[in-house]
């Protein structure tokens, strides 16, 4: 029989996210529409103003796991095949931000990649990879480098 998580799970994996989110001053959160599939909404700034630019963060989170396992800087979670089909439909990226309690770790995957091909071609690839990354500050950059590049690539068109 399996048991429920605790109550606070979720609401800690949010406020860590929240924790990880806001080092930065160039990001605004927003909470969307309760079980639309995001978690939060992401407005990057530039110069302090909205730059119209989204994604999407999407957090998960458990107690503990045993089942994490570590390929050079890639982790694996079994089992982590948990996808929320309305966020295939979204127009822009999403993040999944997960979270592993006992140790305050956190790890990230895209969910929906932005992608510019060799054509300049933009999409966004539905990532079913169970790979996972360490989220820490350079990765968030990154994730933020990402982002910006796909919208400036779209903007360009």
């Amino acid at each position: 029989m399996e048991t429920a998580a605790p109550w606070y799970i979720g609401k800690r994996a949010e406020s860590l996210a929240i924790v990880y989110l806001t080092r930065r001053d160039d990001l605004i959160i927003s909470q969307p529409t309760p079980d639309k599939g995001l978690d939060f909404l992401i407005t990057i700034t530039k110069d302090g103003v909205s730059s119209g630019r989204l994604f999407g963060v999407e957090v998960k989170a458990t107690v503990s796991t045993p089942g994490l396992i570590q390929h050079n800087q890639i982790f694996k979670l079994k089992n982590n095949r948990n996808e929320n089909k309305q966020i295939r439909d979204l127009p822009f990226p999403v993040c999944r931000f997960f979270f592993i309690l006992d140790n305050d770790k956190a790890y990230y995957k895209w969910i929906l990649e932005p992608n510019i091909n060799e054509q300049n071609n933009l999409g966004l690839n539905f990532n079913e990879s169970d790979d996972l990354k360490k989220l820490n500050d350079k990765e968030i950059a990154n994730i933020i480098s990402t982002v910006n590049s796909w919208y400036d690539q779209r903007n360009n068109r």
